[in-house]
């Protein structure tokens, strides 16, 4: 009785009344399971498994460039045309998620023509067959999903859909439309962390790319990858945060449902981030930075890592107060629990992801600095075996200490060490030794920014970009001030100086600038 109170209290740790509520929401859905059985029904019921696809819309003709476009599934298995799941997005180009359970299904993607906020049977743009199963998908991730975009057709059997009232989400010209967020934005509430322990579908829902950004993205930056815990938000990095140089580096975060599956929430992170197939970052570098669940998450997805040539580099990944270990309750929580979360059964010591984490070494180009923590804030305690949630045993599992760089251990509790002021010290000298790619050099001139002008519609989006946020280094580079570090910039050159013809759209824009403002061109010649 002791070990299954221990265990509910830590999958209560948030609110307990939130699981008693969430125990209710599940016998709920069974119910309904079982006396109107239907896919969308299935995805949300947490012992049931569910697939994420993750695909891309292409459109080259540039015809839906500006119009909002939702991608939905449907299914054919419990009900006629069923939509189980939708995003919604602007643009095509960027990617989009799904999350559903198996089955074939129709994918169909709608574009907004008439901007009435409906999509519906007339603007159907693009379709593509699908099937999710063991055999297509063995480790629950279906991606590279490509859908070309056409003219639009009629589908018939399609029943309209409204968009939903969204307050203005930020339209990003490289990641998917509301990536783009603040920390005190209320997707990254407490509300939206305990959902995603105990209904990760519906949360998302709400989250279904789980990527997420503070800026545009500046290519030339260092990206710092954040990856929180079980029950956790973004948020909880702040302090860390707001001690970046963000001139060096920009904050990416995996916002995911932490009461999901393990394996299939590595999967999705290893493609996503490391993968190179949807974040693409040549030669820039990559650190990671995981907090508790959330290094358990990232040290699997790097068993995954090939040391491929389109595979983004990780010299730096700081795990902190990680159960690479397990957790010890967690076999009972899984035996006697009223739910038990798939993320719980993954944490079990006994379970085949713990015994298989460490199969693999980490790529010899990962620097691993593994924090831990050790203060148990409870009032009746032995001793400092614990930071309160993890035990140190866990923490500092001896395959994990034989791989890592640097073990280091702080007077913290779980949670409160991401507010450790020698931690957060630590964390930043060891991101300082993370060289960028691109010459200081020429990074002093991207900080300085582009120029501020008007630009007609016949400038590409991404052309407008360059004049706007990188022009005064890609004029440093056009007239000779910066020169050449790698091989595309050579052929740029010759471009300029006409002995090529351009390949690119955004160059083409790039000549169009430097005839259309000669008065900037001429000054920085001189």
């Amino acid at each position: 009785m002791k070990n299954t109170f221990f265990c509910i209290f830590l999958l209560c740790s948030l609110c307990s009344c939130s699981y008693m509520k969430h125990v209710s929401v599940q016998a709920e859905y069974a119910r309904i399971q079982k006396a109107d059985p239907g896919q969308i029904n299935l995805k949300h019921m947490i012992d049931r498994e569910t697939y994420f696809v993750i695909g891309q819309t292409i459109d080259d003709k540039n015809i839906y460039t500006h119009l909002s476009l939702a991608v939905a599934a449907y299914s054919n298995k419990f009900k006629p045309h069923e939509r189980v799941d939708t995003m919604y997005f602007a643009g095509a180009g960027t990617h989009f998620g799904l999350n559903l359970p198996e089955g074939d299904y129709q994918l169909l993607v709608f574009a907004d023509k008439d901007n009435n906020q409906i999509f519906d049977q007339t603007e159907v743009v693009g379709k593509k067959p699908i099937s999710l199963n063991q055999t297509t998908s063995p480790n629950k991730v279906l991606d590279r999903i490509e859908i070309r975009l056409s003219s639009h057709e009629l589908v018939g059997w399609v029943e309209e859909i409204s968009k939903p009232n969204q307050s203005n989400p930020k339209i990003s010209l490289f990641y998917p439309t509301g990536s783009i967020r603040n920390l005190d934005d209320p997707l990254f509430s407490e509300n939206m962390a305990i959902l995603g322990m105990y209904d990760p579908a519906s949360f998302l829902e709400k989250s279904p790319t789980m990527f997420y950004a503070l800026e545009e993205d500046l290519g030339y930056k260092i990206p710092v990858v954040f990856v929180h815990g079980v029950g956790g938000s973004i948020r909880a990095f702040e302090p860390i945060i707001n001690q970046l140089d963000r001139e060096r580096y920009k904050p990416w975060f995996f916002y995911y449902p932490s009461g999901g599956d393990l394996d299939q929430l590595s999967e999705v992170f290893h493609r996503i981030f490391l993968s190179g197939k949807v974040i693409k970052l040549d030669k820039i570098p990559m650190i990671v930075i995981a907090h508790s669940m959330g290094g358990l998450i990232v040290r699997e997805a790097l068993n995954k890592y090939e040391n491929g040539h389109e595979e983004s580099k990780v010299p730096m990944l700081i795990t902190i107060a990680s159960p690479f270990g397990g957790h010890p309750a967690a076999a009972s929580g899984e035996k006697h629990g009223l739910i038990v979360l798939p993320s719980w059964r993954d944490v079990n010591p006994e379970s085949r992801f713990i015994k298989e984490l460490f199969r693999n070494p980490l790529p010899e180009s990962t620097e691993h600095q593994l924090l831990y923590a050790y203060d148990n804030p409870a009032t009746l305690k032995l001793n400092k075996n614990s930071d309160g949630v993890v035990p140190l045993s866990s923490q500092l599992r001896l395959e994990a200490q034989r791989q890592a760089t640097k073990q280091l251990g702080f007077e913290s509790s779980h949670t409160g060490i991401l507010e450790n002021k020698e931690v957060i010290a630590h964390v930043l000298d060891c991101m300082s030794r993370v060289e960028n790619f691109i010459p200081e050099p020429h990074l002093e001139v991207m900080r300085l920014g582009g120029y501020e002008v008007q630009l007609s519609d016949e400038y590409s989006p991404q052309g407008k970009y360059v004049v706007e946020s990188l022009g005064r280094y890609w004029m440093a580079v056009t007239t000779g001030r910066l020169k050449p570090f790698y091989a595309e910039q050579e052929r740029f050159l010759r471009v300029i100086h006409g002995e090529e013809s351009p390949k690119y759209e955004v160059v083409k824009d790039w000549l169009r600038f430097l005839k259309e403002y000669p008065d900037i061109y001429s000054s920085e010649l001189n």
